[in-house]
């Protein structure tokens, strides 16, 4: 038996050897100041989307004091299209599920620009 262990430690001795080494690397983050060109465009489109916002919160608000009448004649949708042919109903159910979609489609819309406006 000792002559078997002296052979394993020769086969082991004759294996090379790794070693593992850590080698950090200094880095530094390194912050890009983007151009005064890249800079103003952005404040421009922060600014267009701002006044989007604008634009659809207040139509959110308009829309929001409107009523609609008990008796069934308090208000009328008008369709007009591009080729001047119109569309008017006076239906209760019909101009409340108009407004309803429109005050869904516009909180929607409000979202997605709120997610676009970024710092």
């Amino acid at each position: 038996m000792n002559n078997t262990a002296k052979k394993l430690d020769s086969e082991v001795a004759e294996q090379p050897k790794t070693s593992l080494e850590v080698v950090k690397k200094d880095e530094k983050a390194v912050v890009e100041v983007p151009s005064l060109e890249k800079r103003i465009q952005k404040v421009e489109d922060l600014s267009m989307l701002i006044e989007k916002w604008r634009k659809l919160t207040e139509t959110h608000r308009n829309l929001q004091t409107f009523s609609l009448g008990a008796d069934g004649m308090g208000a009328t949708v008008f369709l007009r299209d591009a080729s001047g042919k119109e569309f008017k109903t006076s239906n209760t159910p019909v101009v409340s599920a108009v407004m309803d979609e429109i005050k869904s489609t516009l909180d929607e819309k409000i979202k997605e620009v709120e997610d676009l406006i970024k710092f």
